[in-house]
């Protein structure tokens, strides 16, 4: 066995609880409440045709006083219920409170972070109250799943929640050829990509060294849809909003049925900027909801292949869970089959990004994953 997979393991096998909690109705907006909410909310048309952002709140607007529809009418994310999740409360709470500035565009890219990529070996699926594992060419970090093949108003994933620390982008430790580079990663979440071929998600882009070894590194932040858009780059005025490694992030994706649109919350808590985009459908599958994940990935496409995965070392995501339509609370420390946990895999086969949970106890089991980066991604000598 893997030496990640056996250290996932190990951590995992303190606790074994329930994966899950069904919180009353009374106390979320439904899905079809949210949706009429988004479709109502004032809009901004970017530069890029069927992506809109939700405008800002008026002047004096107070999100921590504001209901739960007030917030969703200008695309602000609810809070999560005190009561089963207070510092996920409290993460949010400092996260309403930061934000002043909403974007006002966004710019396409010539990557896409895409659905993951089967490593051609067959996930390995557990008994009940242990997660399962699989491995991938650009995916690593955890999906809750389902047997979902269509949307349900009840099952499918409809709203994932992240906050994470922007890692520092790098090069492979040692003496590399800088035409082996730029490498690149992202952090997102999202609904959908890990059994089908779409995925709705936001996050950071971080890219190390291009154009080759005096090139800059750049950070940024962005929203897709895949397939029906490449990573677009969320902008402040006419250039991306600013961000830098260490940052902040809270990303929220709501999902809805099929080929409706689907919107995307980004907020950079130490820049104080963030906002919602509507994503209409232009091309491939509808949304099904059925995974919701937590994920870093080395990007699409250099060439024939995927880009070389930056060296960020470790990144922590502090704070993950999702809902679904029946108001079912998911954590990646579910200890459940239909939890996996994915290591992603250098072109050779070995790895080299892999999540590490500790169990399902408190706060820190249920909703921390910490990613990390080994073997070639470290030291060097990946293929590109």
């Amino acid at each position: 066995m893997k030496r990640s997979t056996s250290f996932v393991l190990v951590a995992l096998a303190v606790v074994a609880a329930m994966s899950f909690t069904t919180l009353a109705a009374a106390q979320r907006v439904s899905t079809d409440e949210r949706t009429a909410l988004f479709a109502s909310a004032p809009r901004v048309q970017t530069k890029v045709p069927g992506v809109t952002v939700f405008a800002a709140p008026p002047k004096g607007f107070n999100p921590l006083a504001a209901t739960n529809r007030e917030l969703l009418s200008y695309g602000l994310p609810q809070p999560p219920d005190k009561t089963v999740d207070a510092l996920g409360y409290q993460h949010w709470a400092r996260a309403m409170a930061a934000l002043k500035t909403t974007p006002n565009d966004v710019k396409a890219l010539p990557y896409s972070s895409t659905n993951m990529r089967s490593s051609g070996s067959a996930p390995t699926a557990n008994i009940s109250g242990t997660p399962s594992f699989t491995t991938s060419g650009n995916w690593s970090g955890i999906a809750n799943t389902n047997h979902n093949t269509r949307w349900s108003n009840l099952t499918s994933f409809d709203e994932v929640v992240s906050f994470f620390s922007v890692p520092v982008a790098n090069h492979p430790f040692g003496n590399l050829p800088c035409t082996e580079g730029p490498w690149l990663e992202v952090t997102w979440n999202g609904i959908d990509g890990f059994s089908n071929g779409d995925v709705v998600q936001g996050g950071s882009f971080e890219e190390w060294d291009d154009g080759g070894c005096g090139g800059p590194v750049s950070y940024i932040g962005w929203v897709e849809w895949f397939p029906s858009y490449s990573i677009l780059q969320i902008n402040c005025g006419s250039s991306a909003c600013p961000v830098g490694p260490g940052d902040d992030f809270e990303v929220v994706t709501f999902g809805v049925a099929g080929t409706a649109e689907q919107s995307v919350f980004v907020e950079d808590i130490t820049q104080q900027w963030g906002g919602t985009f509507g994503l209409t459908w232009l091309t491939g599958p509808g949304l099904v909801g059925s995974s919701a994940e937590y994920i870093v990935e080395r990007p699409c496409c250099n060439g024939p292949n995927l880009y070389p995965l930056a060296n960020y070392v470790y990144e922590p995501m502090f704070s993950n869970y999702a809902y679904d339509g029946h108001g079912t609370l998911f954590y990646p420390g579910s200890a459940s089959p239909f939890t996996y946990i994915i290591t992603m895999l250098a072109d050779d086969g070995s790895d080299i990004s892999y999540p590490a949970i500790y169990g399902t106890a408190g706060n820190s089991g249920r909703y921390s994953v910490t990613m990390a980066d080994e073997g070639c991604a470290f030291s060097g000598g990946c293929t590109p």
